[in-house]
């Protein structure tokens, strides 16, 4: 899978830029509508386009194939939730008239949480690699939460008057988008972290020597050297091979070490 391809710099920088790249569309769509004042139900459809993109890119992105799916899968029913939390919003005015300020309230809390979380889940599906990672939802739900009370309470207007009814500028939709982007990347680095500290621990776990089994027994020791590629000599002394077989065995030599030198005489010989 491209998730898996290239030193970790080189896959940081790349999950940085799409990162980036998410964020600048998101301000072009959102600059690009407000500019066309498209109808609503082409907004609708419009608004949908850059977080569609930004799953299949995730899902490229992923490290393994069973990831992809995964994302796919979960993204799918997180974007089908979100807009189904963001409908109210596009319908006519007459049919929402009626409707209490809470329930209102409660749907674009909903569709702001559904956004965040969907960006961060599908995302930590496709990139992160151990399980150490989901310690981390707890701290980083409590951060989602956080965004999506200050988005929706507490978002600045960045300078714009929002009550004169002309178009909104580019500067607007800029800040909205990183105010938003800002709790998503805290999420992702606190998910990121946790899948660092596991990270950690797998490979302080793979660098510890293997145990060798109990002294006295010699068939597992042996079969433990033969793996390990050691050879020990004292057990080399202790079990010798056999000696080769008398026919093979050279003539033995005489005690005697001037036998080579020393001459035989016989008693007729002259001296």
């Amino acid at each position: 899978m491209w998730g898996n391809r290239g030193p970790w710099w080189v896959q940081t920088l790349v999950s940085a830029a799409i990162l980036v790249a998410f964020a600048a569309a998101l301000v072009a769509s959102l600059h690009t509508m407000e500019s066309a004042g498209t109808g609503s139900w082409v907004r609708y459809g419009a608004s949908a386009v850059v977080p569609f993109v930004f799953l299949l890119i995730t899902a490229a992105w992923a490290r393994s194939g069973v990831r992809l799916a995964l994302v796919l899968l979960v993204g799918l029913i997180l974007l089908a939730l979100e807009r189904v939390a963001i409908l109210p919003f596009y319908l006519d005015s007459s049919v929402i008239a009626d409707w209490d300020a809470r329930a209102l309230d409660t749907a674009a809390m909903a569709n702001i949480a559904l956004f965040d979380s969907g960006a961060v889940i599908v995302w930590s599906i496709a990139r992160r690699r151990t399980p150490a990672t989901w310690l981390g939802v707890i701290p980083a739900a409590g951060v989602l939460a956080l965004g999506t009370w200050a988005i929706h309470f507490h978002q600045p207007d960045f300078g714009v008057d929002l009550t004169s009814g002309g178009t909104l500028p580019l500067g607007y939709f800029a800040g909205v988008v990183a105010f938003e982007m800002a709790f998503i990347l805290v999420a992702v680095l606190i998910l990121w972290a946790f899948d660092g500290i596991g990270l950690t621990m797998r490979r302080g776990a793979s660098t510890v020597p293997p145990q060798g089994p109990p002294a006295d027994d010699f068939g597992a020791t042996q079969l433990y050297r033969t793996q390990a590629h050691q050879t020990d000599q004292r057990e080399t002394e202790r079990y010798r091979p056999p000696p080769p077989p008398l026919g093979n065995r050279p003539p033995a030599r005489p005690e005697d070490p001037s036998f080579r030198t020393t001459q035989i005489r016989r008693p007729d010989d002259r001296r």
